[in-house]
């Protein structure tokens, strides 16, 4: 099971790694100023670290350290702090086995460690994501039991209650805007088959105390990293539907429109578009994407996938999932 880790939460980008053979030394970049900030990792020269995109479409790092792997920023609701993992080098990010959760200022002072996996005897740990609230954390972690679990923790991660009981496999968890349920990919209840076959993979809801769970897919597309829109309506994902294209498979944009359950395509085009962020007013999507043999980029699209832009791209360089606040 620790060997499936790498792709447990591929956050699509994950994937790129095969493609950074020969990275060459950055030009500038190409940038586009929004109405809010960004933030999104990066590798360069070998060393993964954190940048924000100001609203004025310039770059600002914000978490550099040339011994470790800086990776999924996630900024906290009022914006004045943000969580990352950091990882050990050698190495490359998702080392979800030697992970440790850290917090900082939203402009990378104070750094501090808040979760180390001896502190609860964890195996792997990863996907943190904020409560709406900015009180709570929701996370997955291998426990002693050997599977995925997830957990909800204070933000100092002191208190730590269990939310998932079965064996299954679970990841990916996300708040709904008013903090009462968790979205989340895991194998359905009733799922007996192989536990390697990821497109199996269904999104899921729960209440906030692991109660209630509500499967919300029924595809044979391997879905991970559902995100609830601002405006409490519609849940996006990626999914990957074709396993060998490009080595790394075909991804798609997709979302559940909760007012009527019908999943539907938002970006299906036979290229990878990965893990999405929305936009404050719900009105547009933020994801990494790449066109086979390209470095990957992050684009922008309206809420049904219309209109894509890029946002952020630097030449020869791997730029990742991002966090929009």
């Amino acid at each position: 099971m620790q060997k499936s880790i790498k792709i447990l939460f591929p956050l699509l980008c994950l994937a790129f790694f095969f493609l950074q053979c020969g990275e060459e030394e950055p030009v500038e970049p190409t940038l586009v100023g929004q109405d809010y900030e960004m933030m999104y990792y990066s590798k360069r020269n070998n060393d993964i670290n954190i940048y924000k995109l100001t609203k004025e479409g310039v770059e600002v790092p914000v978490i550099e350290d040339e011994q470790h792997q800086d990776w999924w920023p996630r900024v906290s609701p009022d914006k004045k702090t943000m969580l990352w993992y950091k990882s050990p080098k050698p190495g490359d990010f998702n080392n979800y086995e030697n992970a440790e959760l850290w917090m900082a200022n939203v402009d990378g002072t104070n750094q501090r460690k808040v979760i180390d996996l001896k502190d609860n005897d964890w195996k792997a740990q990863g996907v943190a994501d904020w409560s709406p609230d900015g009180k709570e954390l929701v996370m997955a972690a291998t426990d002693n039991t050997g599977h995925w679990h997830l957990f909800r923790t204070t933000t100092n991660g002191t208190v730590i209650k269990k939310l998932t009981t079965r064996n299954s496999l679970f990841g990916d968890p996300s708040w709904s805007p008013d903090g009462q349920k968790i979205v989340y990919t895991a194998y359905p209840e009733d799922y007996k088959g192989n536990p390697i076959n990821f497109f199996n993979l269904e999104i899921h809801t729960m209440n906030k105390d692991g109660s209630g769970e509500e499967r919300l897919t029924f595809d044979d597309h391997r879905d991970h990293d559902p995100y609830w829109s601002p405006d409490g309506k519609e849940i996006t994902f990626e999914s990957q539907y074709e396993l060998l294209h490009c080595l790394l498979g075909r991804w798609a944009v997709r979302k559940v429109i909760l007012s009527s359950g019908e999943t539907v395509d938002v970006v299906k085009d036979g290229h990878l578009n990965g893990v999405t962020r929305w936009s404050p007013d719900s009105q547009h999507l933020f994801f990494p994407r790449i066109v086979c043999g390209d470095f990957s980029i992050i684009v922008k699209t309206d809420r049904f996938g219309n209109d894509m832009e890029t946002v952020v791209s630097v030449p020869n360089v791997q730029v990742y999932d991002c966090e929009i606040f």
